[in-house]
């Protein structure tokens, strides 16, 4: 049901289309609503602006919400290339290491820099 200040009577209408001004009537309220009509109006100005004071913090939350969640994507990108990274440099670390823990080239250093050469029989001794 439409309140009574939207709907316009038909003498309304016709008096526009033929070029006399619009005289919009007063309609009488009802007795029971005259007191509450500012009441009403505040309250419903009240509502609305708090509906949309609410609405606009939800709406900035999901928001920030979401660029928290891409700036945490990015990080977690970033990451993972560090690691990825990190664990080429160690596998190339540990191929580094075993070249260098190599018996024959162990060998080779022992002889050259150092002059050491092979132990012959009887020079050799166990230990307990």
């Amino acid at each position: 049901m439409l309140p009574l200040s939207l709907i316009r009577p038909a003498a309304v209408e016709h008096r526009r289309s033929a070029g006399v001004p619009l005289v919009r009537p007063r309609w009488p309220r009802p007795a029971n609503t005259t007191a509450l009509s500012v009441v009403d109006s505040r309250s419903t100005v009240f509502w609305a602006a708090a509906a949309t004071i609410v609405g606009i913090a939800i709406a900035l939350g999901h928001v920030w919400l979401r660029l928290q969640v891409v700036e945490v994507g990015y990080r977690l990108s970033t990451t993972r290339q560090v690691i990825q990274r990190l664990e080429g440099e160690g596998q190339e670390l540990l191929l580094a290491a075993s070249r260098l823990d190599a018996p024959n080239r162990l060998d080779g250093l022992a002889r050259t820099r150092l002059g050491m050469v092979a132990p012959e029989k009887g020079q050799e001794l166990a230990l307990p």
